[in-house]
C-alpha cells in the first residue's frame, strides 16, 4: 500500500514538472512521465500517440506530431539550432535559427532517434534506432543511420493512406479493445492522458 502511494505521489511529481497543460495536446495519448518538454506552447501531439521513456521534444521553432504516431524512449526532436554561420561572436550567435518539424499519422521514430530542426516526416514513416534525421522523410519510407538514409519501404504505401482515413492506429487499437502486447508490462494508468 505504501509503495502504491509513494508511485502516485512520484507521477503527480513528474506530471507537474512536465507542465502538460501548456502542450496543445488531442487527447488520448500516452506520455510517460520521464519525457521532458521545452517551449511547451509551440508542441502539438496528436491523440492515439505514444511519447516514450526519455524523450525530449524542444519546440522553440515548433513541432507538430500527427494521429497514432509512436516514439519510443529517447527520441530527441529538436526544432530550433544555434546560428554559427554569419554569428558576430563565437562558437555561435546570440539568435537561434528555428524551423518547424513535422511528423505525419502513423509514424514509428525508433529507440535514440534524433530528429533535426526543419524536417517533414510523411504518414506511416519508420525511422530505425539511432537514427539521425536530417532531411525530410516521404511516406512509407524507412530510414536508419547517421545521417539517416532510406534502407527500405513499407510494403504497402498505398495502404497507408486508407489506414490514415479510416484511424487504424495501434494506441487506438489497444484503447478500445484493451489489449497488451504478449509479454508486455504495461502502465496505462501512469501514462495515459485522457
Amino acid at each position: 500500500m505504501l509503495h502504491t502511494l509513494m508511485n502516485k505521489l512520484y507521477v503527480v511529481y513528474q506530471r507537474k514538472k512536465q507542465k502538460l497543460k501548456l502542450l496543445n495536446l488531442e487527447k488520448p495519448l500516452y506520455i510517460h512521465t520521464t519525457a521532458t518538454f521545452n517551449f511547451h506552447r509551440n508542441i502539438k501531439i496528436s491523440k492515439y500517440c505514444r511519447i516514450g521513456m526519455d524523450c525530449h521534444i524542444d519546440g522553440e521553432g515548433k513541432i507538430e506530431i500527427g494521429r497514432g504516431t509512436i516514439l519510443a524512449p529517447k527520441v530527441v526532436i529538436l526544432s530550433s539550432s544555434h546560428e554559427y554561420r554569419n554569428a558576430s561572436t563565437l562558437p555561435y550567435g546570440i539568435e537561434d535559427k528555428k524551423l518547424p518539424v513535422v511528423i505525419g499519422n502513423g509514424c514509428w521514430i525508433g529507440w535514440g532517434a534524433l530528429i533535426r530542426p526543419g524536417v517533414t516526416i510523411g504518414d506511416g514513416a519508420v525511422i530505425a534506432m539511432g537514427a539521425v534525421v536530417t532531411k525530410n522523410v516521404g511516406a512509407g519510407e524507412v530510414v536508419g543511420g547517421n545521417p539517416a538514409r532510406t534502407i527500405g519501404m513499407r510494403e504497402s504505401v498505398s495502404e497507408i493512406s486508407h489506414l490514415v482515413k479510416e484511424d487504424k492506429y495501434f494506441i487506438k487499437d489497444i484503447l478500445e479493445n484493451n489489449r497488451i502486447r504478449q509479454g508486455r508490462k504495461t502502465n496505462l494508468n501512469n501514462n495515459l492522458i485522457k
